[in-house]
């Protein structure tokens, strides 16, 4: 082999992603000249991934879909956006079935739904696109190819718009956030029962007060109900209806 053919193979090689991404185990930056013929299968088990995902990020403008299925919470009072909970369990999530399907009817969050797919923003506007390798879909001369010759193909551009438009859902999501703690609508609590008369919590979480939002100016309501978050705040609030169908789930309660 040439100099020139060993430099050229050296440049081919896929880059890895820097930094860290839940979920994603072998993250690398995909290119029409590393991946010139990577595609997507869908797998038998497509969210057989987040099998033993208890929880997941959520962006706000999910949370008047994801509170009626899951329990949303926040993960700190001073940092971090909003949560949905599958499972007070380590290590399990009762809505994957065993053959890998997502429990019917029920709503599947963005961050799952774009896997193996992410975009991060790079200088000038410029977006770098990430592929997760360790994914089953991903593969070789599948039907459905990311590139076509040295350009996105029309479906690998539809992912890379999703990924881009949650990318924009989490700063704003960031804003939401920035709110609650700006109006101190944030609190401590926990869930949990009586069994065999002791008290057994399940879980400590951060979620809204109701009381401080009742307590709130006519201007302050307003102001949340203009930027879109009343419907968000009280979609939280109801969410944690859910806690008692998480709970039943339960391996120790013999659900």
């Amino acid at each position: 082999m040439t100099t020139k053919d060993q430099k050229n193979k050296e440049s081919l090689k896929a880059v890895p992603a820097g930094g860290s991404m839940f979920l994603y185990e072998k993250p690398e930056y995909l290119s029409p000249k590393t991946h010139p013929r990577l595609g997507w299968k869908t797998p038998e088990k497509p969210y057989s991934f987040a099998k033993k995902v208890n929880s997941i990020p959520l962006v706000a403008s999910e949370i008047p879909s994801a509170q009626k299925h899951y329990p949303i919470i926040f993960p700190d009072l001073e940092k971090g956006g909003p949560i949905a909970v599958f499972s007070t369990e380590e290590g399990k999530n009762p809505f994957v079935s065993e053959d890998g399907m997502w429990l019917k009817d029920c709503y599947i969050p963005a961050y799952l739904r774009r896997y193996p797919i992410a975009t991060v923003k790079g200088d000038e506007g410029k977006v770098a696109i990430v592929v997760d390798r360790s994914s089953d879909g991903i593969m070789e001369n599948a039907e459905l190819q990311f590139f076509e010759g040295d350009k996105l193909s029309a479906w690998g551009k539809s992912l890379v718009d999703f990924s881009v438009q949650y990318e924009q859902d989490i700063y704003e999501t960031q804003l939401f956030m920035e709110k609650l703690r700006e109006l101190n609508l944030l609190t401590a609590k926990h869930v949990g029962q009586t069994i065999g008369g002791e008290d057994k919590a399940y879980a400590n979480f951060i979620s809204i007060d109701g009381d401080v939002l009742k307590n709130l100016s006519n201007d302050q309501l307003l102001e949340l109900n203009n930027r879109g978050y009343l419907a968000i705040i009280f979609g939280q609030l109801f969410s944690q209806e859910n806690w008692s169908k998480v709970i039943a789930n339960r391996s120790d309660l013999g659900s």
